[in-house]
Parts: structure tokens; C-alpha cells; sequence
């Protein structure tokens, strides 16, 4: 049987965070923070893996927490100005927040733009003259 203490054991091998800082530099605040301040993702775009090769080396610049801007789930119409949910929205509507309108206004401007839209011209001229066209005459 292996002692203990030979120093050959695997034990704590694989053990992740170990050579985790215990602080590490927010961008956002400009202050440095506990590593539960920041996201995992962000904690492991600023710890250095050893074993990759040529990855990892440039200084990534992490926020915490706090910092990190959250997900917009509103949106004004422009042309009601009234702040709505993202559902109140058409999602091309969505993609460009200062131009969205919302699905009431949308409706509103559709319904205009049909009753708005001049007759089509018919084949007779003003005097009542009947208006040849090529296929007419082929």
C-alpha cells in the first residue's frame, strides 16, 4: 500500500480554483473586488491557464457584477413615446431601438398608409379617350 505522505498521490490533481486570485481588478468601478463579485466567465477570462499554449495571454478587461450592463427588456415607441415591454414590440422593431415602434402603432400607420393610397388609374385619358398600349397593338 501507498503512505500518505509518499508524495506520489493524485489527490487535489484535477482541483479547479487553486491558483485562483483571491481579488481581482474591476474595469467598470475601477476598484478591486472579491472573485464572487464577478461572473464566472469573466473570472475565468482573467485567470492565466498555464497549460495553453499562446491562449490566454493578452489582458482581458473584465467588469463585475455591478458593472456589467444588464438586458434591456423595455423599449419606447418613437412615435407614442410610451416605454413598453419587448412583447409590445415586432422583433424587427427590436433591432433598433431608436427607430422601434410598437405593434399598436404599427397597426395605426398600416391602416392610414391603405386608406391614404390614391385609386389606380384606369385605361382612359381625362377627354375619355382610350389609352393604347404595345400589347394593344401587337
Amino acid at each position: 500500500m501507498a503512505s500518505v505522505g509518499s508524495g506520489h498521490s493524485a489527490l487535489g490533481a484535477n482541483a479547479q480554483g487553486q491558483n485562483d486570485p483571491k481579488k481581482l481588478y474591476c474595469n467598470g468601478c475601477q476598484k478591486e473586488k472579491p472573485t464572487y463579485s464577478f461572473s464566472r466567465t469573466q473570472v475565468t477570462k482573467a485567470t492565466h491557464n498555464p497549460y495553453a499554449k499562446g491562449k490566454n495571454l493578452k489582458k482581458h478587461h473584465i467588469t463585475c457584477k455591478e458593472c456589467t450592463p444588464k438586458q434591456n427588456l423595455t423599449l419606447t415607441c418613437m412615435l407614442c413615446t410610451k416605454t413598453m415591454a419587448l412583447e409590445e414590440f415586432a422583433k424587427a422593431q427590436r433591432k433598433n431601438a431608436e427607430k422601434a415602434r410598437c405593434r399598436k402603432c404599427m397597426l395605426k400607420r398600416e391602416k392610414v398608409d391603405v386608406d391614404d393610397s390614391e385609386a389606380d388609374e384606369s385605361d382612359e385619358d381625362n377627354d375619355g379617350h382610350y389609352n393604347e398600349t404595345w400589347d394593344d397593338i401587337l
